[in-house]
């Protein structure tokens, strides 16, 4: 294998150019099923990035079944279907233990109420107004299913602003971006899209209403339909 044959990556979420560099270089044949890939040190060096990010982006390929990593045997590739789109191969939410998932559930049912209320305390006009857009960019984007995810982040990261409190605001965009995957296999269906948009329209009705307790159910509303559509909990 050629050190010619990673690219040097800079710039912010380096992690993410690393993903895409490495699906690249699977699609190309470049690397091939059971190749080993460098040891983290040396592939850091060679992307130019940290181990951080390195590792990161190797938590991303191993939910979407590209990678398998063996304990003190390194990273490897996996066998992948060529007449399959790479984004699309696996059921992500069954690739990542279920555990996992959990966590980031739990983490999101700790974090969200609580970012309800203090938002339908504390929004300002500007921060519904953003909200607003956002609920009719998700009604577009109705008609562009590879958008979803992204309209759907976009607004519970509108929500975090809400509260003024920036710390909330990353902490959500850290979760969201961790859970990336699972939640491109939730959102794929129109039906529960359109389900999660009149939650989310719930939601922002609360916080224009200054009704905290009211935004607080709606959110928690959303979470447990959330819960059931990964899970497939009753």
């Amino acid at each position: 294998m050629s050190d010619q044959m990673f690219l040097g990556v800079r710039n912010e979420r380096l992690y993410e150019k690393i993903v895409v560099q490495i699906r690249q270089l699977i699609e190309d044949g470049k690397l091939q099923p059971g190749d080993r890939l460098p040891g983290e040190r040396t592939l850091a060096q060679m992307l130019g990035c940290s181990r951080t990010s390195l590792r990161e982006a190797s938590r991303v390929l191993e939910s979407e079944g590209l990678i398998v990593s063996k304990p003190g045997g390194g990273r490897f590739i996996q066998q992948v279907d060529q007449n399959m789109k790479l984004e699309y191969r696996f059921n992500t939410v069954d690739m990542i233990e279920k555990t996992a998932v959990i966590y980031f559930l739990e983490a999101r049912e700790t974090l969200e109420p609580k970012i309800a209320e203090l938002a339908a305390q504390r929004a300002t006009a500007e921060n519904i107004e953003k909200m607003e857009q956002v609920l009719l960019k998700m009604e577009e984007q109705l008609k562009h299913p590879e958008e979803m995810v992204e309209a759907d982040s976009s607004f519970h990261l509108a929500l975090a602003e809400a509260t003024q409190n920036f710390v909330f605001v990353s902490m959500m965009e850290a979760n969201l971006n961790m859970n990336r995957q699972v939640r491109k296999q939730t959102l794929n269906s129109k039906e529960r899209y359109s389900q999660s948009l009149a939650e989310h329209r719930a939601i922002l009705d609360a916080v224009k209403e200054r009704d905290v307790k009211k935004a607080i159910e709606t959110t928690h509303i959303h979470l447990l339909h959330l819960r059931k559509s990964v899970l497939g909990s009753n």
